[in-house]
């Protein structure tokens, strides 16, 4: 019974640290923010963000971001949240966004080794008439970030029950 009950509890770990996956769609000169939150208070105040896992867009690195090995096409346009990094934000903005920055951009946490946030950005045209609030966000939650919380005391509930009926 005890290793039906550890099982159990690595199968809702794994759902929740999970790679996480969105589509979003941008227009060229805008900005976005990619998110990337780790599951729990981190200790290790260290991420990485690559474009389609190959190339250095940003890194933070014991808490301090760095451009260091930064691909060229990046300069000047990324920035990250500082003040968040203790809470387990490391989000990064994209100013500037060109066609070139259509894919997959991905965070990793090393902390976490099974966490892969990424965020494939769709890059268009900006419409002509368009208007934007100077204050908008352009930050969206995926599917699975808004359907995995509320599965999981659903799971957790089913769990017991069949637990309590051994």
């Amino acid at each position: 019974m005890f290793k039906s009950v550890l099982l159990v509890c690595n199968f809702i770990l794994v759902l929740t640290e999970a790679s996480v996956e969105e589509t979003v769609q941008v227009f060229i000169g805008d900005y976005v923010v990619l998110p990337c939150h780790s599951p729990r208070k981190p200790t290790l105040l260290t991420a990485h963000w690559r474009y389609e896992d190959s190339k250095n867009v940003y890194d933070i690195q014991d808490g301090v971001g760095s451009t260091k090995e930064q691909e060229p096409v990046y300069k000047s346009r990324t920035e990250s949240f500082p003040a968040e990094y203790s809470k387990g934000n490391f989000s990064l903005k994209l100013r500037k966004l060109q066609n070139i920055d259509a894919g997959s951009f991905c965070c990793f946490l090393p902390e976490f080794n099974s966490l892969q946030r990424c965020t494939v950005l769709q890059v268009k045209e900006k419409p002509r008439g368009i208007q934007e609030k100077p204050d908008s966000t352009r930050g969206i939650k995926s599917k699975a970030e808004r359907i995995v919380p509320l599965l999981i005391p659903f799971f957790a509930g089913t769990i017991l029950l069949w637990l309590c009926e051994w």
